[in-house]
């Protein structure tokens, strides 16, 4: 990548928690239509292991979360990459 090009920026969606369900009928489809979409998102992400980059230390990271650190804001020790969070005794991001 050239040294002026700009970084592309892709949302990445882990997690689903469904919004609030209308609380009529006629606005079902449409919510069922949404939330089908953001679900197809996460899977999506799941399914090719897309991890989005991420500039701050997870609050409460748990033994074998994996995270992609953008190396500036959250640099956890080697700077920008992928880092898996181990808990042995001594917890620590370890760059992979």
């Amino acid at each position: 990548m050239p040294e002026n090009a700009s970084v592309k920026n892709v949302k990445s969606v882990t997690r689903w928690t469904p919004n609030p369900a209308p609380s009529s009928n006629e606005n079902l489809s449409d919510y069922l239509f949404r939330e089908l979409n953001r679900l197809s998102d996460v899977v999506f992400n799941l399914d090719v292991m897309s991890l989005g980059q991420t500039n701050v230390q997870p609050q409460k990271p748990r033994d074998g979360d994996i995270r992609y650190a953008d190396g500036t804001n959250w640099n956890p020790g080697s700077g920008q990459g992928v880092y898996i969070y181990i808990d042995d005794g001594t917890p620590a991001w370890t760059k992979l």
